[in-house]
């Protein structure tokens, strides 16, 4: 296989295996909200698997700075059966005034058909005078065709409010897009470098 070749599918590897980026798509902030940060806040992340759960909300509450004292929702074992007036009463009773909650809303995947394209590679050391291609024989070298190739893209879309306790009001909202995560270890971590930082610039969460 030619250098050409071999160069053309490791480009083409490349694009499949890109790294993950993730991005704010939207965000809305109540402007009638006080602003204060959180004295105690809950965090909760729902998804359907516990483990991930539990190791998201534990890295969020690692990732928060001083200053705030936070606990994660499944520490308190609520039961899920529990009526919206006894969630807030025994939330109440523990001193939260605030909850920060994500949620999954989507895992999409959609796929990008890439073209063959023609690649025009220039004489690296110059060496011709006037036309630069005194015949064919001599240009075909650095004229090439990659194939086309089809790239398969998975984009998870999550949502992050934070509510102000008891009354249960959200005062922040955002909505978040990672594009192509290798697991979802690295869209937690992604999105707490990413939440944690607009939190912060907004006064909602302590800087750190």
């Amino acid at each position: 296989m030619s250098l050409k070749h071999v160069t053309a599918l490791i480009s083409a590897a490349l694009l499949l295996t890109g790294c993950a980026s993730s991005t704010l798509k939207s965000t809305w902030r109540d402007d009638s909200d006080s602003g204060a940060v959180p004295r105690k806040l809950v965090v909760f992340v729902a998804v359907k698997d516990e483990n991930l759960r539990r190791m998201a909300e534990n890295r969020v509450l690692q990732s928060i700075p001083p200053g705030t004292n936070a606990a994660a929702g499944h520490t308190l074992e609520l039961d899920p059966s529990l009526e919206a007036a006894e969630v807030r009463a025994r939330l109440a009773r523990e001193g939260f005034d605030a909850a920060l909650l994500s949620r999954l809303v989507s895992v999409d995947k959609s796929q990008v058909v890439v073209p063959p394209q023609t690649q025009f590679a220039n004489d690296p050391l110059f060496r011709r005078f006037g036309p630069r291609y005194g015949s064919f024989y001599t240009f075909y070298p650095y004229v090439y065709t990659t194939p086309g190739y089809t790239v398969e893209n998975t984009t998870v879309v999550v949502e992050t409010l934070l509510y102000r306790l008891p009354e249960g009001k959200p005062v922040w909202t955002a909505v978040s897009e990672t594009l192509n995560p290798r697991s979802s270890a690295q869209v937690v971590e992604e999105l707490i470098k990413l939440l944690g930082g607009k939190l912060q610039s907004e006064g909602l969460l302590p800087a750190p």
